[in-house]
């Protein structure tokens, strides 16, 4: 859901909940309108024909989508129409030789990456919220909306669910549908238009947790889905509780790392499979996980190459950097981009489901710590503080005590104090006003082995979040 900022935030905040569910449901209707036109209709046929295509014929269809993609997008956007050897790549088919593309080229020059005939294809704005902070505002084609939620739909059909019939789905993610002052229930809100349950991820405490169960005992979502931090969270309280007569047919999980311990002890208290979805915003890579508990890399989707330290196509077995060219979006198109997370592929590459594709083990990065709020929340994914900051060019959230959080910024150089209170209001809106904000601007945040770093740096005691 999208809420606005500011004075929109705050007057939905003080609404009464009748208000904020008929406000939810308005804002449903316009997306269902949005997401199931006449391209979710096609995408969804072609998904259902493609997906047992075994490999061989997959990749035929994908090196032919690769090649309709390159001849329309190195004379679309400056980037590559300024670069000859981009067209050279268009008449081959072949990308190999191509430099790889930096996310920091892509958030830095955001309009050499934009469709020069952008006036004529529908599109909206959306940004990335990614774990290192780096926010990456960009124009997506109408087209790549409906076409992302027919995968969706694939993906939710191999749990036995379906976004189109108003199926109960309760999710416990990033919406901000209870401002972060608020101690009573409800915690969530309610969209009608799609049978839609909304749930706080930035309420968790103790004191708050049995009333998520009791409201998940009264909806009976046929799925539940969010992060996987979020799901585990209640998976503890209703153990906690004794048990819990919630039994969806499965569980999906997004945005985060899904962890062994999370995965087993959600399964356990739910009944149901977990089904892992591992996606972007910049909409160039889709790894999701079948019912026999394998995830799969979507030719269809996307041209996806895992590539070792020295930039060569790693093996069955090996540990990679996905690089990305996505086919679904004309209106900013991106290739070989380095979007900074890493896979394992499996050793086995035979699916047990007999579908088609790319086997991969495990989806690596996006292992977040929790932020610890004087009031005993546990909240996670907080990159969303950065997610409207183009002029912060990296951060990070460190906690040595629960009553303080250091924001360590890298400024950009328009920078200024505008940017400092869109950040701060976001973190208010997510951590509340009791826990100290404190601001530290640094010329460079340090990494750990990988070259990566921690978006949430937190040396709390382990036991102070149990």
């Amino acid at each position: 859901m999208s809420y606005g900022t500011g004075i929109r935030q705050r007057l939905y905040n003080a609404s009464p909940s009748l208000i904020k569910d008929a406000l939810a449901t308005v804002y449903g209707l316009q997306q269902r309108h949005a997401r199931y036109g006449d391209d979710f209709v096609y995408h969804l046929a072609l998904l259902l024909q493609l997906q047992y295509w075994p490999r061989e014929a997959l990749l035929a269809y994908q090196r032919e989508q690769l090649r309709i993609f390159l001849r329309n997008t190195v004379s679309a956007a400056p980037y590559y129409a300024s670069r000859p050897e981009y067209a050279a790549a268009a008449e081959s088919g072949d990308i190999s030789n191509l430099p790889l593309l930096p996310k920091s080229v892509v958030k830095n020059n955001p309009a050499e990456f934009v469709n020069g005939d952008l006036k004529n294809i529908p599109h909206r704005m959306v940004h990335t919220s990614g774990t290192t902070g780096q926010a990456l505002v960009f124009p997506m084609a109408n087209s790549c909306f409906q076409r992302e939620y027919a995968y969706k739909q694939i993906h939710y059909s191999w749990g036995k669910v379906s976004l189109l019939n108003r199926q109960p789905f309760a999710f416990c993610a990033g919406h901000p549908v209870a401002g972060p002052g608020r101690r009573r229930p409800p915690f969530w809100t309610r969209d009608s238009a799609n049978n839609h349950l909304f749930m706080s991820s930035y309420h968790l405490s103790d004191e708050n947790l049995p009333h998520y169960i009791r409201e998940l005992e009264r909806f009976q979502p046929a799925m539940l889905g969010g992060y996987p931090s979020s799901i585990y969270l209640l998976a503890l309280a209703a153990q906690k509780a004794g048990g819990c007569r919630v039994r969806p047919k499965a569980v999906y999980t997004f945005s985060e790392t899904l962890l062994d311990y999370q995965r087993a002890l959600i399964e356990e208290i739910f009944g149901c499979r977990v089904f892992n979805w591992y996606g972007n915003t910049e909409i160039c890579a889709n790894i999701v996980e079948c019912e026999c508990g394998e995830l799969h890399m979507k030719l269809e989707h996307s041209y996806v190459e895992v590539l070792n330290d020295e930039n060569k196509p790693c093996s069955p077995g090996e540990t990679g950097r996905l690089v990305c060219t996505g086919f679904g979006n004309p209106a900013f198109p991106l290739v070989r981009y380095e979007i900074g997370d890493v896979v394992t592929l499996s050793g086995n590459q035979q699916a047990a489901c007999g579908r088609g594709g790319i086997l991969v083990d495990k989806v690596l990065g996006r292992v977040e710590d929790y932020i610890v709020t004087p009031d005993g929340r546990l909240v996670g994914r907080l990159d969303h503080l950065f997610k409207d900051s183009v002029n912060v060019a990296e951060a990070q959230i460190c906690q040595q005590d629960r009553n303080e959080v250091v924001l360590k910024i890298v400024k950009k150089d328009l920078y200024g104090d505008r940017d400092e209170k869109a950040v701060l209001r976001e973190a208010r809106t997510r951590l509340g006003k009791e826990i100290g904000i404190k601001f530290e601007y640094v010329d460079s945040i340090p990494r750990a082995a990988g070259g990566k770093f921690r978006f949430i740096h937190s040396t709390i005691n382990r036991k102070e979040i149990a």
